[in-house]
């Protein structure tokens, strides 16, 4: 009996502390995940930078490519359908004298289960942005949750047709979660360069294991994890108890002892989790601090890409211009020329002498269109310096937020304790304060 007692013992002690492990270990990831949120300023589509992002705004699709709800009905870029049955099972237990006893009881048996993604565009005032949501943690709205007897036209059209299984109490669930088109989306990912065309997207990167979209707004991504972790802490506190309890019980200890084993359990893993939070703190802090630099090194390339992009711009349309021009001259000059042969040669009965190098130039010349021309510069020009305002203002927001927590108790103890140095707010100084200048009459 006491060699059964022990073997029981020792499996619950690996499973609590297996428990305690991977509770405290997901509780870790949440909390990163927490202060990614709250530090992380939420960046504009059209200033999407190479790394990790914070995005606000409505789900979209290329025509044709939304999915369709098999029970709503809705289109949406991401569903996961669930079909569960109520069946009674039979069990067989051990009664108090030892003896084997047969019960029944009623769960839920899934039927069938599935999940589709599409790629989508999440789209704020300046832009959009595609994102591939394959390999991230979605949290949908729940779009049907539904349960149904027999007489229901559901039960056995949204199950496919399927007969029910012998032990079927006639009861089915139907669960539907998506995120529909138009719907408001929080995505929080490491930014990449797409590989069909010269843009970004927000995708699954195997450095980066934050990945986050959920069907709301950032205020609702940070109660979902704040939560998360809450009930991760608690019940890696709990498996640890468990864990602590079960341990004196090896060693045939006295009763007195399971409490005492319980609370060295709780201790231990409250002293693992304010460690480790520690090394968080000063981890995040560091990592912050390199997204400031980041940040301000965003506007540094953007201010090179300003320096490079629009004189260049600018040199093809003055000379799209001046040969424009140039064309017009010529014809200018070539209509001048018919209008006085014309009389000429209307005696003579001969074709026009500016015909033939009127049919060469036209065959010659492209279509001209130099508005065009100019309309591209000045919204290259317009598109630069709104990707410039952009960083700066990213900048500055994430020096904001870094300031913030660097001055706020008990951050600041952190901040001190390893001398965190300031984040200054942008400030334009020599070519950084200048516009690029265009000479035309060169």
């Amino acid at each position: 009996m006491w060699e059964d007692l022990r073997f029981y013992l020792f499996f619950g002690c690996v499973l609590f502390l297996a428990g305690a492990a991977f509770f405290l270990w997901d509780a870790f990831g949440r909390a990163r995940t927490r202060r990614l949120i709250a530090f992380l300023p939420t960046s504009k589509a059209k200033g999407v930078f190479i790394g990790l992002v914070e995005l606000s705004g409505t789900a979209e699709c290329e025509r044709g490519a939304a999915l369709k709800a098999s029970m709503s009905g809705r289109a949406c870029v991401y569903v996961k359908t669930k079909i569960e049955e109520r069946r009674v099972e039979t069990y067989t237990t051990k009664n108090s004298k030892g003896e084997r006893e047969t019960k029944t009881r009623t769960v839920w048996k899934t039927l069938a289960e599935s999940e589709r993604r599409a790629p989508f565009y999440l789209r704020d005032e300046t832009g959009a942005v595609r994102v591939d949501p394959n390999g991230a943690e979605i949290t949908a709205e729940t779009l049907v949750d539904k349960t149904v007897g027999r007489s229901a036209p559901e039960y056995f059209e949204w199950a496919g047709g399927r007969s029910e299984h012998t032990d079927s109490c006639g009861t089915r669930r139907f669960t539907e979660v998506g995120i529909p088109l138009g719907a408001n989306v929080y995505v929080l990912g490491k930014s990449r360069v797409r590989k069909d065309v010269v843009a970004v997207e927000i995708a699954k990167d195997e450095t980066e294991p934050t990945f986050l979209i959920v069907c709301g707004d950032e205020e609702k991504a940070r109660k979902d994890e704040n939560f998360s972790e809450k009930f991760a802490l608690a019940a890696a506190l709990l498996c640890a108890v468990g864990f602590g309890a079960c341990v004196p019980g090896l060693w045939n200890a006295e009763r007195s002892a399971i409490g005492v084993g319980a609370a060295i359990g709780g201790g231990v893993c409250g002293a693992i989790w304010l460690f480790r939070s520690l090394l968080d703190y000063v981890n995040s802090f560091v990592d912050f601090r390199r997204r400031v630099e980041q940040a301000k090194s965003n506007v540094d390339v953007e201010l090179k890409r300003r320096a490079d992009l629009i004189p260049a711009l600018a040199d093809a349309t003055k000379g799209l211009a001046q040969y424009e021009k140039d064309v017009q001259e010529t014809l200018a000059t070539l209509r001048s020329q018919e209008t006085i042969l014309r009389v000429d040669e209307a005696q003579e009965g001969g074709a026009s002498a500016t015909a033939p190098r009127l049919l060469a130039l036209v065959e010659s010349v492209p279509e001209l269109d130099a508005d065009k021309a100019f309309a591209k510069l000045r919204q290259g020009v317009v598109d630069a310096e709104d990707r410039i305002a952009l960083a700066r203002e990213y900048y500055n927001n994430v020096a904001e937020n870094y300031e913030t927590r660097r001055k706020t108790f008990p951050h600041s103890l952190v901040a001190a304790l390893w001398r965190l140095p300031e984040a200054k707010f942008f400030e334009a100084q020599g070519f950084e304060a200048k516009t690029v200048e265009l000479d035309w009459e060169s």
